[in-house]
C-alpha cells in the first residue's frame, strides 16, 4: 500500500503543468464524482446528462478539487482531464448545462481559487469583521473596508479560531466575488493593517480509502513555520513523507508534528491523517 501511494503521489507531481477544467456544481449531491479518486481514475458522475457531456469530450479524469476557504463551497468543486479536447467547448457545454453547473473555468492542475485568500492582519485588534452591510463584510478598519468594498468580499472569517497560536489567530479567510489576484494587490499594498497574503492549495484525495473530504482542511498551505488542521474528527496518528518517500515523523502528538515542520527546509511534503473514525487520508503540504 505504501509503494501504491507514493505511486500516486509522484504520478500527481508529474502532471502539475497540466491543462484542466474546473467547475462548481450547483449542487454537491448532483454531478459529483460516481466514486473516489483511485488507481481506476474517476471517469464519470452521478448525473446522466453531465456524463454526455463528460464522454463527447474524452474525460478520462473526473475528481473532487477541495480546500476553498467558504463553507458552502465545500464538495462543490470538481477538476476535469480530457484527452485532444476542445477546452473552451466543453466550458461552454459545461456551462449551458446550468442546472447542474455554476462555474466553469480551464485552468492549470492544482492551481488555487480565483476567489478566496488567506490573510494574516498586523495586529490582533484591527481589521476584525464586525458585521455586513448589504453583503459586503465590514471591519474596525475603514481602509480595509473600502477594499472589501471595492472587490466584493463577502465572507471573512478567523481560519483557526482556536488555535493557541498567535500567528495563527491573525490569519483570516477571505471570499470575494472578484478576481483574487487584484484583491491580493489590494492587500499586500495595505501593509499598515495586513501583514501577508497567500493563495490556498488545494487538497486532493491520494489514497483509495473512503473519506470525507469536506470535514478536513489544512492551513495556511503553504506555510512558514506552522499549520492548523481543522477537522470534526479525532486524529489518532500524524506522519510525515518528504518527496522522495523518506518517512520524517510518525507521531500521535501534533505538537511534535509542529517541531519537524517548523524545521523542514523549503519544498513539498505529503501528511497522512489516521482518523478515530478508521479512515484515512493524505494531502500536499507546500514549506515556504
Amino acid at each position: 500500500m505504501k509503494k501504491l501511494l507514493l505511486i500516486l503521489l509522484f504520478s500527481n507531481i508529474g502532471f502539475t503543468q497540466n491543462i484542466v477544467v474546473e467547475i462548481r456544481l450547483a449542487n454537491q449531491n448532483i454531478g459529483a464524482p460516481a466514486f473516489n479518486f483511485t488507481t481506476n481514475n474517476t471517469t464519470e458522475s452521478n448525473d446522466i446528462g453531465l456524463n454526455q457531456i463528460l464522454q463527447t469530450h474524452n474525460v478520462f479524469q473526473y475528481i473532487h478539487k477541495e480546500g476553498h476557504l467558504y463553507p458552502p463551497f465545500n464538495g462543490r468543486h470538481v477538476e476535469i482531464w480530457c484527452n485532444n479536447c476542445n477546452y473552451s467547448q466543453l466550458v461552454s457545454d459545461l456551462l449551458a448545462y446550468s442546472s447542474v453547473i455554476e462555474k466553469a473555468r480551464v485552468t492549470n492542475y492544482e492551481s488555487p481559487f480565483k476567489d478566496n485568500l488567506l490573510a494574516q492582519i498586523s495586529t490582533a485588534n484591527i481589521g476584525v469583521p464586525t458585521g455586513v452591510n448589504n453583503g459586503i463584510i465590514t471591519t474596525n478598519d475603514s481602509g480595509l473596508n473600502q477594499i472589501f468594498q471595492t472587490y466584493n468580499v463577502y465572507y471573512y472569517e478567523q481560519n483557526a479560531p482556536f488555535s493557541t497560536n498567535n500567528n495563527l489567530l491573525r490569519y483570516y479567510k477571505v471570499v470575494c466575488d472578484c478576481d483574487n489576484v487584484l484583491l491580493k494587490n489590494a492587500l499586500d499594498n495595505y501593509s499598515a493593517i495586513i501583514s501577508q497574503t497567500e493563495y490556498p492549495f488545494p487538497v486532493y484525495l491520494l489514497k483509495t480509502t473512503e473519506f470525507e473530504k469536506n470535514k478536513i482542511s489544512i492551513s495556511p498551505n503553504p506555510f512558514s513555520s506552522d499549520f492548523d488542521i481543522q477537522t470534526e474528527e479525532t486524529i489518532l496518528n500524524y506522519s510525515l513523507v518528504d518527496i522522495s518517500g523518506k518517512l520524517l515523523i510518525a507521531t500521535t502528538s501534533k505538537n511534535e508534528l509542529d517541531t519537524i515542520a517548523s524545521q523542514l527546509n523549503s519544498g513539498i511534503y505529503f501528511l497522512n491523517l489516521e482518523l478515530k473514525n478508521g479512515k484515512i487520508g493524505n494531502f500536499k503540504l507546500i514549506k515556504k
